[in-house]
């Protein structure tokens, strides 16, 4: 009888436990890990070599030509929100780093962050396409 009511005490807490990361979280679909998808396009009128890893994953090095884009996929870290994805972008004689994804800053639009890639700096696409937010090289 007694080990009876402790395996109920266990999957009580279990589930307590479960419903309490979901709140947490705020996952509404019942799934903890949701993909994101990060889209950088290249506005210049010369090629960019890209090159994006985080602490764990290398993404290689990639040549855009004007108007094309890469994307890279992931799944953030859903219970301490630190991921960091870091880019450098190299074309004619310069050379920059920016932070592409960083999760407690970066509010992407149904799993999507599109970035352009300008002279001075990434530009966030916003909801308004026509006002995206811009930030200056790190």
């Amino acid at each position: 009888m007694a080990a009876l009511l402790e395996k109920r005490r266990v999957v009580l807490l279990m589930s307590l436990i479960l419903v309490t990361l979901q709140m947490m979280i705020g996952v509404v679909s019942g799934a903890l890990f949701h993909q994101t998808n990060v889209t950088i396009t290249n506005t210049l009128s010369q090629a960019v070599t890209i090159h994006c890893q985080d602490k764990d994953t290398d993404k290689g090095y990639h040549v855009l030509q004007p108007n094309a884009g890469y994307s890279l996929s992931f799944i953030p870290n859903p219970i301490f929100k630190r991921t960091l994805w870091y880019c450098s972008f190299g074309w004619t004689e310069e050379g920059h780093n920016f932070d592409i994804y960083v999760q407690k800053r970066d509010k992407c639009q149904n799993g999507i962050c599109s970035w352009l890639i300008t002279e001075n700096g990434p530009c966030r696409v916003t909801n308004d396409p026509k006002n995206p937010e811009c930030f200056p090289w790190n």
